[in-house]
Protein backbone atom coordinates (compact mmCIF):
# COMPACT_ATOMS: atom_id res chain seq x y z
CA UNK A 1 0.00 0.00 0.00
CA UNK A 2 1.64 3.27 -1.12
CA UNK A 3 1.50 6.37 1.02
CA UNK A 4 -1.26 9.07 0.44
CA UNK A 5 0.17 11.47 -1.95
CA UNK A 6 -1.05 15.28 -2.15
CA UNK A 7 -1.48 16.89 -5.49
CA UNK A 8 -1.33 20.29 -6.07
CA UNK A 9 -4.39 21.76 -8.11
CA UNK A 10 -2.51 21.76 -11.15
CA UNK A 11 -1.52 18.21 -11.19
CA UNK A 12 -5.43 17.73 -10.41
CA UNK A 13 -6.02 19.47 -13.08
CA UNK A 14 -3.62 17.79 -15.57
CA UNK A 15 -4.63 14.60 -14.24
CA UNK A 16 -8.36 15.57 -15.12
CA UNK A 17 -7.46 16.78 -18.66
CA UNK A 18 -5.63 13.42 -18.99
CA UNK A 19 -8.40 11.76 -18.34
CA UNK A 20 -10.43 13.22 -20.55
CA UNK A 21 -8.07 11.96 -23.20
CA UNK A 22 -8.48 8.83 -22.52
CA UNK A 23 -5.74 7.56 -19.64
CA UNK A 24 -7.26 4.96 -17.24
CA UNK A 25 -7.48 6.18 -13.44
CA UNK A 26 -4.91 3.28 -13.39
CA UNK A 27 -2.54 4.68 -15.66
CA UNK A 28 -2.72 8.18 -14.06
CA UNK A 29 -2.34 6.64 -10.41
CA UNK A 30 1.43 5.08 -11.84
CA UNK A 31 2.17 8.15 -13.61
CA UNK A 32 1.45 10.45 -10.50
CA UNK A 33 2.40 8.06 -7.94
CA UNK A 34 -0.44 8.17 -6.14
CA UNK A 35 -4.03 5.06 -5.58
CA UNK A 36 -6.72 4.63 -7.64
CA UNK A 37 -8.81 5.89 -5.33
CA UNK A 38 -7.57 9.10 -5.26
CA UNK A 39 -7.59 9.32 -8.85
CA UNK A 40 -11.24 8.20 -9.01
CA UNK A 41 -12.32 11.05 -6.34
CA UNK A 42 -10.59 13.58 -8.55
CA UNK A 43 -12.69 12.81 -11.27
CA UNK A 44 -15.69 12.65 -9.21
CA UNK A 45 -14.83 16.50 -7.84
CA UNK A 46 -14.55 17.37 -11.26
CA UNK A 47 -16.45 20.44 -11.82
CA UNK A 48 -15.48 21.52 -8.32
CA UNK A 49 -12.04 21.19 -9.10
CA UNK A 50 -12.11 23.29 -12.16
CA UNK A 51 -14.48 25.89 -10.89
CA UNK A 52 -11.64 26.51 -8.31
CA UNK A 53 -8.69 26.53 -10.59
CA UNK A 54 -11.00 29.53 -12.62
CA UNK A 55 -12.31 31.54 -9.77
CA UNK A 56 -9.26 31.53 -8.28
CA UNK A 57 -5.68 30.37 -9.51
CA UNK A 58 -4.42 28.69 -6.61
CA UNK A 59 -1.46 27.34 -7.97
CA UNK A 60 0.66 25.21 -5.99
CA UNK A 61 -2.12 24.65 -3.17
CA UNK A 62 -2.15 21.08 -2.16
CA UNK A 63 -5.74 21.32 -0.14
CA UNK A 64 -8.33 23.89 -0.28
CA UNK A 65 -9.97 25.33 2.77
CA UNK A 66 -13.09 26.51 3.55
CA UNK A 67 -14.49 28.63 6.27
CA UNK A 68 -16.87 27.15 8.43
CA UNK A 69 -18.57 29.88 10.04
CA UNK A 70 -18.02 32.79 7.43
CA UNK A 71 -20.92 34.87 9.00
CA UNK A 72 -19.07 34.77 12.44
CA UNK A 73 -15.69 35.89 10.73
CA UNK A 74 -17.59 38.75 8.70
CA UNK A 75 -19.45 40.32 12.04
CA UNK A 76 -16.02 39.76 13.80
CA UNK A 77 -13.97 41.63 11.39
CA UNK A 78 -16.46 44.56 11.20
CA UNK A 79 -16.18 44.70 15.44
CA UNK A 80 -12.51 44.62 14.97
CA UNK A 81 -12.34 47.41 12.55
CA UNK A 82 -14.85 49.49 14.91
CA UNK A 83 -13.15 48.71 17.99
CA UNK A 84 -9.70 49.89 16.49
CA UNK A 85 -10.95 52.89 15.07
CA UNK A 86 -11.79 53.92 18.19
CA UNK A 87 -8.00 53.14 19.25
CA UNK A 88 -9.16 50.28 21.77
CA UNK A 89 -6.31 47.41 21.86
CA UNK A 90 -7.57 44.06 21.31
CA UNK A 91 -6.37 40.86 22.61
CA UNK A 92 -6.99 37.59 21.68
CA UNK A 93 -9.08 36.60 24.75
CA UNK A 94 -11.93 39.86 23.88
CA UNK A 95 -11.85 38.72 20.43
CA UNK A 96 -12.98 34.99 21.53
CA UNK A 97 -16.06 36.42 23.70
CA UNK A 98 -17.20 38.59 21.23
CA UNK A 99 -16.80 35.74 18.64
CA UNK A 100 -18.95 33.57 20.83
CA UNK A 101 -21.83 36.64 21.78
CA UNK A 102 -21.85 37.44 18.23
CA UNK A 103 -22.54 33.39 17.35
CA UNK A 104 -24.78 33.42 20.38
CA UNK A 105 -26.62 36.07 18.47
CA UNK A 106 -26.72 34.98 15.08
CA UNK A 107 -28.05 31.49 16.51
CA UNK A 108 -25.06 29.63 15.32
CA UNK A 109 -24.72 26.19 17.74
CA UNK A 110 -21.63 24.47 18.33
CA UNK A 111 -19.42 26.84 17.58
CA UNK A 112 -16.33 27.04 20.05
CA UNK A 113 -13.98 30.66 19.87
CA UNK A 114 -10.78 28.19 20.24
CA UNK A 115 -7.41 29.21 19.84
CA UNK A 116 -7.77 27.41 16.66
CA UNK A 117 -10.57 29.24 15.05
CA UNK A 118 -8.79 32.68 16.05
CA UNK A 119 -5.21 31.30 14.13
Amino acid sequence: MSKRVFLNLEQRIEILRQHENGKSARKLAELFYCGRTQINKIIKEKDLILKEYEDFKFHGVKRMRYEKYVDINEAVLEWFKTVRTKKIPVSGPMIQHKAKELADALGIENFSASNGWLD
